[in-house]
C-alpha cells in the first residue's frame, strides 16, 4: 500500500472513530465490469459484491429511497457507463436497486448506455434514472443563459426518452454554486445530489444531498465510509467542489 493511500486510511479510520455512527447514506459509483472495462473509474464486480456483502453483514438495508435516519443505504452511478448493464444480472439476483444519473449526450455514444439498454434495466423496476446534466459541463462556471438551458433540456429530454418525471439532478464533477442550486429549483429538482461526504439527513443547503465516493474502497475503507469516516474531509470537498459566486 503506497504511503498516500495509507494515510487516507489512516484519516478515514480516525473519522470513523470519532463519528461512528449508523447514519443513513448514498454511496457513489461510476460504472462495475466484471472483464474489460470502459473507465478507470469502474469497480470490479468482486470488490461490488465484497461491498453489498458487507452492508449486509452490517445490518444495513439498500433502498431505492432513503426514508429512515439510520440503516438504509442508496446507490448512485453516475455518467452513464455500460458496465452496469452487461453486469445487471447481479443486480436482479440480489434485487439491488439502484439510482443512475445519466448525461443526456452521452447516452448511445461508444462505452456508454443506449436507450435500449437503459429501457430494459428499467422494465425491471430495479433501475431509476435522473438527470446528470446535458453535457456533463461544470455548472458553476457556466453564465446564467447556458446553466437554465444545462438543467431544463436535460430533464426534458429524459423525460421524454423514457415517459416519466425527472425530479433529481447530480452535479458534473460535484461542481455548484448557490445560482446553480436557485436554477435547479426553478426548474423542478427537488433533490440535487453533490459529492460532498455526510448523513443522507444532514443538509448543507436546502435539497442539496450528501454522497460519499466508495468505488475504489477495500474492505477496510469502505467500513470507515460506512461509519462516516470520510466527514473528516468535508471542508477540503467543501472548498474544492461550491462556490458562491457563477458567473452572469
Amino acid at each position: 500500500m503506497s504511503l498516500k493511500r495509507s494515510l487516507k486510511l489512516a484519516f478515514l479510520k480516525v473519522g470513523a472513530l470519532y463519528h461512528n455512527s449508523r447514519d443513513s447514506r448514498v454511496l457513489y459509483y461510476h460504472d462495475i465490469h466484471s472483464a474489460a472495462s470502459f473507465t478507470d473509474m469502474s469497480t470490479p464486480i468482486e470488490l461490488f459484491e465484497k461491498h453489498i456483502d458487507a452492508l449486509r453483514e452490517k445490518g444495513y438495508k439498500v433502498v431505492d429511497e432513503i426514508k429512515s435516519e439510520k440503516g438504509e443505504v442508496e446507490l448512485t452511478f453516475d455518467d452513464g457507463f455500460r458496465g452496469l448493464y452487461e453486469n445487471f444480472d447481479f443486480f436482479i439476483e440480489n434485487s439491488i436497486p439502484v439510482k443512475l444519473f445519466l448525461v443526456t449526450d452521452f447516452i448511445g455514444k461508444d462505452g456508454y448506455l443506449s436507450k435500449i439498454e437503459i429501457d430494459e434495466m428499467l422494465r425491471t423496476k430495479l433501475l431509476k434514472v435522473e438527470s446528470h446534466g446535458t453535457s456533463h459541463t461544470n455548472l458553476d462556471t457556466l453564465k446564467k443563459r447556458d446553466l437554465v438551458f444545462e438543467l431544463q433540456d436535460s430533464k426534458k429530454r429524459l423525460e421524454d426518452l423514457f415517459g416519466m418525471e425527472i425530479e433529481e439532478i447530480c452535479f458534473p464533477r460535484g461542481r455548484f454554486s448557490e445560482m446553480v442550486l436557485a436554477e435547479a429549483r426553478k426548474a423542478g429538482y427537488i433533490k440535487m445530489y453533490s459529492s460532498l461526504p455526510g448523513p443522507y439527513h444532514k443538509r448543507f443547503r436546502e435539497r442539496l444531498i450528501f454522497r460519499s465516493l466508495v468505488q475504489h474502497a477495500d474492505e477496510s475503507e469502505f467500513d470507515a465510509i460506512l461509519r462516516g469516516g470520510d466527514q473528516i474531509y468535508f471542508s477540503r470537498y467543501l472548498k474544492m467542489h461550491y462556490t458562491e459566486e457563477s458567473p452572469v
